[in-house]
Order: structure tokens, then sequence, then C-alpha cells
């Protein structure tokens, strides 16, 4: 629709008005045929240049290089536009939700790590912070390594940590993933109560760390390889692959255990098939995605995208005739399975793909169980399931029928408790909660907007620095 200024004479001799009312004048019909070819053109020519330069990365034609950075350097934009986290002094109040019944809980002190900020809480019962800790990025990262410029305070969280008996904590710092940062990776940062900074560790390390009987720690690192092993040609190239650092008590490295390199010389390497036909529309990529092309072909340069790692302990060992003292439970969530290391062979001895997708935080159990987080499994909604791996059953999952539904795409966790209850991070909805065996929600905590990254909960008997007689219940 046009509009034209249109003049009026008020009698003969009379100065003339202009009128400076705007009339509408439609358009006529060659004209709106005009603008609806041009706008059908226009669209096509997008849609053939999208398909085409999908085709070029799915391909990996000669200019896919340029196409991916273009690709990533888009989600980036838009990841860089979207509301970030609050801030700590921001964040909305913890708070316990309405189920809450005493006698069937097992009561304790959870520490809880949120994104916003690399801050650490410990809370009681009632959701009240009896303890915290803060390790700001300007302060431990002044010069964040592998960072193409400075990031924001609150972009920057803790993942995992370990929380020793006398208060200090040993946390994992992870930043985004875009066009400034290839990976999330930061590094371990070793506290002590009152959040003076023991040592850093700056290799890189992302998503999770478990501490040995011994003090050695296993954290997750990542590298970036050009040459795949053979065999491994259809992966795309340059790609990232994870790495075990085996590190100190003291924040040293000890030695560095590749996982592509062990499990492609294992039985096991048939479980890469699942990265042989990559797919452009992957159903891990969220159904909003601005760029779905580009983040799938951002997952699949991440080619296991390994989220765990736990030691199996002396005590356990027993339970589990398959595996050792030592060995390393292993998650890579891209190739929807779980595997144990020998950390001293570097070789991987035992791996099982079940009915879980996309699965985080696997742990052993002392009944010989493994107990999973299903974030994708599950057409419901995400899962928790308990898996025998001796015959392969699943003894126990929440939600059963009798279960409330949650769902959970990016991360999760879910801890048995000495009652078996079992403890359940939803961390894309920012809350945990305890159930029974029976399924029974018996507790619930809220962090609101922000993502709860991980949640673990402990027994006043294990926290010594706490000062008096701390009660998880006052």
């Amino acid at each position: 629709m046009v509009f034209q200024r249109v003049h009026s004479s008020v009698g003969y001799g009379t100065a003339k008005k202009e009128d400076t009312t705007a009339t509408p004048i439609e358009a006529p019909p060659s004209a709106r045929r005009r603008v609806l070819r041009s706008c059908l053109f226009l669209f096509g020519l997008a849609s053939l240049s999208y398909l085409a330069g999908a085709a070029v990365i799915f391909f990996d034609l000669p200019s896919s290089s340029f196409l991916r950075r273009a690709f990533v350097g888009g989600v980036a934009w838009y990841e860089q536009n979207q509301s970030p986290d609050p801030s700590p002094e921001q964040q909305p109040p913890i708070t316990v939700g309405q189920i809450d019944k005493p006698d069937k809980t097992w009561d304790g002190f959870t520490l809880s790590l949120c994104s916003g900020g690399t801050r650490a809480v410990l809370i009681n019962m009632r959701g009240e912070v009896v303890h915290e800790w803060l390790a700001p990025v300007k302060t431990v990262w002044p010069d964040p390594p592998r960072l193409r410029v400075p990031i924001k305070e609150t972009e920057v969280y803790f993942n995992d940590a370990h929380l020793y008996p006398n208060g200090d904590l040993l946390a994992l710092a992870e930043g985004p993933v875009n066009a400034r940062s290839e990976s999330n990776g930061y590094g371990l940062v070793k506290l002590d109560k009152d959040s003076q900074v023991l040592w850093k560790y700056t290799a890189g390390c992302h998503h999770a760390l478990d501490v040995g009987e011994d003090g050695t720690i296993y954290a997750l690192s990542y590298k970036f390889i050009k040459d795949l092993p053979p065999g491994l040609g259809y992966l795309p190239s340059p790609c990232i692959v994870d790495c075990v650092d085996v590190i100190s008590p003291d924040g040293n490295l000890v030695k560095r255990l590749p996982l592509l390199e062990a499990l492609k010389a294992s039985p096991y390497a048939p479980l890469f098939s699942t990265l042989e036909k990559p797919q452009l529309f992957s159903d891990l990529t969220p159904p909003d995605s601005p760029m779905p092309a580009a983040q799938d072909e951002m997952r699949r340069r991440d080619v296991l995208h390994t989220n765990a790692v736990k030691v199996l302990s002396r005590d356990l060992a027993p339970k589990f005739p398959l595996f050792k003292p030592g060995h390393l439970l292993i998650s890579p969530r891209h190739l929807d399975a779980v595997l144990v290391l020998d950390p001293d062979s570097g070789k991987v001895v035992w791996a099982a793909r079940g009915p879980w997708h996309a699965q985080h935080d696997p742990s052993f159990l002392d009944n010989g169980h493994l107990l999973i987080f299903d974030n994708l499994g599950s057409a419901r909604g995400s899962r928790v399931l308990e898996y025998d791996p001796q015959t392969q059953s699943f003894p126990w999952s929440y939600p059963n029928e009798n279960g409330t539904p949650f769902f959970s795409r990016l991360r999760g966790m879910a801890q048995r408790l000495p009652n078996g209850n079992t403890l359940i991070v939803n961390s894309d909805g920012g809350e945990m909660f305890e159930v029974t065996s029976g399924c029974e929600v018996v507790w619930s905590c809220s962090f609101g907007r922000v993502s709860l990254n991980c949640a673990r909960r402990f027994p006043a008997a294990q926290l010594s620095f706490l000062k008096g007689e701390p009660r998880a219940r006052p």
C-alpha cells in the first residue's frame, strides 16, 4: 500500500491550502505480482544457498572449512545475544519445594553448583546456605587460556567438584563454546574453605573429575587432532577428542590417557559406527535451534563428548567381578555408551550400549549395578536407570508409571543415597529432588532460572570443617 499527498482548491481567487491527510492508494495488481515474485525469488535463492552450503559441509567438499567458520560464527552471534544467566547476587533464592517428608528423606548437606558464576554452595535440608566458595575468574584466571578475547564472569561456572572433609574444594570450571572459545574447558582450581586458591591446573579440563582413595585426581580434558587413527577416516577433521588427565594431589600432570585411541584399539571399536553416517538434523539439536546444521556440525566435530569419569574404589570392586579397583567408568555422550578404562594399561576393558541416549553421570552402586542419568532415551523425557552389567537388566528406573516426568536435555545427575533413596538433578529445570525406591518424591529444591550443574549430598560426619554440631535439618 502506498500513500499520495492530495491538494484541494478552496474557491476561485483564493490561496490553495494543502491537505496533509495521507490517503491510502492501493498498489495495482501488476505491482503486487512483481513484489510477490521478487519475494519468492529471494526466498528460493536463500533456500538453495542454504541447501548448497549444508551439502558442502555434509560431504566435506573443499570450501567446507570456510562455511563451517561462517556457520559457527552465526551460532556464536546468536548465543551471545541471548539473555545471560543472572550473576550470583541476582540469582533467586534457593527454595525447598512443597514436598518435604522428613520421615522418609536421607538428611545431609548438599553441595550445589549452578551456572552464572564460579560459585559453590553447601545447603541444608531447609535450602539454607551454610557455606560457600567463590573463585572469580579475574582472580583465578586473569589471562584465560585458549580464549581470543576476555570473557564475562557470569559466563564461567563450576560444572563439577570434589569436597574434602577439611573444607577444601577441588572444582572444575567451564565456559561457553562459541567463536571465541573452541571448547568449554578451563581447568581445575583447588580452594581452601575460605576460598583461597591453593593451586590451579589449566590444561583445558571439562565436564567432570573424580578423586581416588590415594588422592590421585582424574579429570577429563580435550585436544584437537587433524590426523585421525587408521579406520576412522569418516570422522570430520580437525576434531576435538577427549583424554583423561591423571593428576597428582598437588596439581601436577602424571600422564594423559587418550580415549579415542583407547577405544579404537579395543574389541569395542564398533561403537564408533554411530558416527559413520552423520545426520544434518540430529535429535541432539534443540528443535528451536536457529541454525540446526551448524549445531550438528559442532556436535560432529566433538567426537566423543565425554562427560563423566568415576573411579572404582577397593570397597566396591568385589561387587564388580568384571572390573578391578582403580578402573575408570567413562561416559562418551555422542556414542550413547558407557565404558570402563584401565588407567594402568590405557585400554578400554568393557563397554556397553543400551536404551539410554546422550547419557550423563554413570556411577558404581554398592549392589554391583550402575546408575545412569538417561537424558534422551525415554519418550516421556529424561529418566534415571539402574543397570546390571552382568545380566543387562534394569532393576529400577525413575520415572516409571508412578513417577513425575521431567526433562533435562544437556546435563543431569543421580546419586544413590545410603537409605536407598535417589537424589536426582534436573539440571535444565534448575531443581533437584529425592525419590524413594518406590518412586515417591519425598523432597525437592529449586534454584530458580539458573541451570543446576551438579549436586551431591554428604552426611555431617564427613564435613569436619563445619563449626559446632551442624544439623542438616535445624
